[in-house]
């Protein structure tokens, strides 16, 4: 993992993992469309709002122990340690966290404060906690395949498909039970996977985390416990000052826009691992073709994702019933801000592969800040638009003052040859302001003819672009300590 050739040859396949696993999560929204049409609007947007609070606790249960193996993990060999340190001492320490919880909400249910229905989504913590450590695991021993399956594909599909089969079966709670159901099993896979990639790991490992680990770890976990609250923040106000229904078709077009969200978080568990290798030579050589070469995959492979949503976004809404077609528009922010996040959102990753999870949490903390500030303004105002520019505002900041950080430090990480890039951006929000403002009726075959030419275009230009791209690479290595 020393130098920039491996580096590329495992970005490479990692990222191809990538586009499988994106490719694999189409199944798991399609069946959530269904769900929400079977369920109505009302139910399935407390079952979003529920949902979307689980995770939160689930990720902040870990204490950023599981995002923590990224970086300890690849560590243990250079360090002399056990292969496998770290994982089931993070498991349990999660696991009595995510207990701890589940008694809260059990208890909680008796009194006027928590939803009766809440304990049953409960249920599912531990295993939550569970994937969450045994994937990352998996993929900071560099086995990204493992979490793209089960993560992607197998628990996003199982959990309302079983939902859906309990509704017919009228089993009450269906929702929760499906949830659990897709939990349960995906648990049980990654532990195997685990145990296979590491035979000697002991269940018990006798010890506690290591100092190292930990010190790590803590930051990323307060982070990510702000930062959960910061990405369903929209939502949940969504839910306060506009009513369940109005959350559940909001919640569907965060559902349609986080297929390009995904494309970009697919890369952290591949990205950190090589940034947190590189030195400080090697930074200031082998940063700029490894991140450009990232942020070129992730934002044409959302511009492919995009202009398909831009396309047929009535259709892909429909699937869940006209209920959730409420203020189209809002559709077309999220596709910017996630294109935008997808373009420069990066630049957090690379501050912490360098071990800047303390500085992370500060700007979570900022972001969270501006998101429940601008949400307050906004919803209220324009409703669900206003939702998706709160959105698009706290990204905004955090991505000029991670940008403005790195190159404080002297790094300059995108390459001009991603210019093309930015055009190509805006070429897709101009295309859908065109298409919605003055051929609103654009008949269905029209609209594939068009997406056919689109997609030429866009191979045309991936061609070209890979060209400049590796040319940089080569000039980079040129420039390797030797």
């Amino acid at each position: 993992m020393g130098n920039l050739e491996t580096d590329s040859k495992y970005l490479k396949k990692a990222m191809i993992v990538n586009v499988v696993g994106t490719i694999l999560k189409v199944c798991g929204p399609l069946l959530t469309f269904v769900m929400a049409r079977i369920f109505g609007a009302a139910e399935f947007g407390m079952f979003v709002s529920s949902q979307t609070l689980l995770l939160t606790i689930a990720h902040s249960a870990t204490l950023g122990l599981d995002k923590g193996l990224y970086w300890y993990l690849p560590q243990n060999k250079l360090s002399g340690r056990a292969s496998h340190d770290g994982i089931m001492e993070s498991f349990w320490i999660s696991a009595a966290i995510a207990l701890f919880c589940t008694a809260v909400i059990f208890v909680g249910s008796f009194t006027s404060y928590i939803s009766k229905e809440l304990p049953w989504y409960g249920i599912s913590l531990l295993f939550y906690v569970g994937t969450y450590v045994f994937s990352t695991a998996s993929e900071g021993n560099r086995r990204p395949q493992n979490a793209v399956f089960v993560n992607s594909f197998l628990t996003v599909t199982l959990a309302p498909a079983v939902s859906i089969a309990l509704y017919f079966l009228n089993v009450p709670h269906a929702l929760p039970l499906g949830l659990l159901a897709g939990q349960v099993v995906g648990f049980c896979v990654h532990f195997v996977l685990v145990r296979r990639q590491f035979p000697e790991m002991p269940l018990r490992p006798g010890k506690t985390v290591s100092g190292a680990l930990l010190k790590y770890s803590l930051p990323l976990g307060f982070g990510e416990f702000v930062s959960s609250f910061l990405t369903r923040s929209s939502l949940w106000m969504v839910m306060l000052f506009l009513g369940p229904e109005k959350a559940g078709a909001y919640g569907i077009m965060v559902t349609i826009s986080n297929a390009l969200q995904t494309i970009r978080v697919g890369f952290t568990p591949i990205l950190t691992p090589v940034v947190a290798g590189m030195d400080k030579d090697r930074l200031h050589t082998d940063l700029k073709p490894v991140y450009s070469y990232c942020v070129f995959m992730v934002t044409f492979i959302q511009l492919l994702i995009g202009f398909f949503i831009v396309l047929f976004p009535d259709q892909i809404l429909g699937i869940a019933g006209k209920d959730f077609i409420v203020q189209p528009e809002t559709l077309g922010l999220l596709l910017l801000v996630h294109l935008v996040a997808g373009f420069g959102g990066m630049s957090i990753v690379v501050l912490n592969g360098m071990g800047k999870s303390l500085y992370s949490l500060i700007m979570d903390v900022i972001s969270l800040a501006v998101a429940l500030v601008s949400g307050y303004f906004l919803i209220p105002a324009f409703g669900l638009v206003g939702a998706a520019l709160s959105m698009l505002s706290y990204n905004l900041v955090a991505i000029i003052s991670n940008n403005v950080y790195l190159f404080k430090m002297g790094l300059r990480p995108y390459s001009s040859k991603l210019i093309s890039q930015i055009v190509w951006i805006f070429g897709l929000v101009a295309f859908y302001i065109v298409i919605n403002t003055k051929f609103p009726d654009l008949g269905l075959l029209t609209k594939a003819i068009v997406y056919v030419v689109i997609l030429a275009l866009l191979g045309v230009y991936w061609l070209i672009q890979k060209k400049k791209l590796e040319a940089d690479k080569d000039t980079a290595r040129t420039k390797e300590p030797k």
